[in-house]
């Protein structure tokens, strides 16, 4: 035992750098680019532009010279964010980041400044394999986080997640007056909810199929003097219910009166014919015990 007890004393230096440096598959975090800052950067780099609340407003775009493509800023709760990269052939340089949005312009009627990036120098090289990196990578993720205690959804991009089954409520702040002209219908609906509301903020509620198979799903505005296809609305994520006999009992409870009426009926009616078969089969076993008369 005291041998085995000096062993690991003795290894322990040697597995502490690998208990600290956490999932070998684990990513980095993507960079900050906070307001007013300067970064340093590379061809390839991305960057996440975050702001807080009173720094910029939900669908802002932040664009600079270094930049691939503008990004535009979506709820990721609790901050606003946009993720950017920097171009492959940018030279080096400190280049200007900007925002623009409906209260972002700036004194003289341009974009707001936001930050700074100085792209270092780079040999060629690494600006191919800069541009292979960048062909490669995955679309950027259009899916939002906003706060639990705010209503849904927020945006067209707002992906709340729901049991199977559940109940849950829809709410619309950007619609006054319509009350009643809108409907919604999405494969994760057991009905077509109608949105209600006498102010400014309608509401409507549903049931989610018991058997929607967990996945994102789609829910589709139609207005009452439309003119061509419903539009996309809101999506929402389903998982699992709790256990099977949660959802079973909710749609249970949601089947017509009548059904259940005809399962009563049903049901007593098995009970009076299997009564009355057992009353006539012992009514003719007794017939049967009795001696005959001469």
């Amino acid at each position: 035992m005291d041998r085995l007890r000096t062993a690991a004393w003795a290894a322990l230096p040697l597995l502490l750098p690998l208990l600290t440096a956490g999932p070998a598959s684990a990513s980095p975090p993507t960079p900050t680019l906070p307001l007013h800052s300067v970064r340093s950067v590379h061809p390839g780099d991305s960057l996440a532009v975050k702001a807080a609340d009173g720094q910029a407003a939900y669908g802002d775009t932040v664009d600079s010279p270094a930049f691939v493509a503008a990004g535009k800023l979506r709820m990721v709760a609790p901050l606003l964010t946009a993720t950017v990269t920097i171009a492959c052939d940018t030279r080096p340089g400190t280049y200007p980041v900007t925002r623009a949005g409906a209260n972002a312009e700036g004194p003289v009627g341009r974009p707001a400044p936001w930050a700074r990036v100085h792209v270092e120098p780079t040999d060629e090289d690494a600006r191919r394999a800069c541009r292979d990196k960048v062909k490669n990578m995955p679309p950027p993720d259009r899916e939002e986080r906003w706060a639990a205690t705010d209503t849904w959804p927020q945006s067209p991009w707002d992906v709340r997640t729901f049991r199977a089954g559940s109940r849950i409520t829809i709410t619309d702040n950007d619609d006054e007056g319509k009350d009643g002209y809108i409907t919604l219908t999405s494969r994760a609906f057991t009905d077509r909810p109608t949105l209600r509301g006498a102010k400014a903020v309608l509401t409507a509620t549903t049931t989610l199929k018991c058997d929607a198979a967990p996945g994102l799903y789609v829910v589709y505005r139609h207005d009452v003097d439309q003119d061509g296809p419903d539009k996309p609305w809101a999506r929402l994520r389903i998982s699992p219910a709790a256990h099977a006999g949660a959802c079973s009992t909710q749609a249970a409870a949601h089947s017509s009166g009548t059904s259940r009426t005809a399962m009563v009926a049903w049901t007593g009616g098995g009970l009076l014919l299997a009564s009355a078969a057992g009353t006539a089969l012992l009514l003719r076993a007794r017939s049967r015990r009795r001696p005959h008369s001469a």
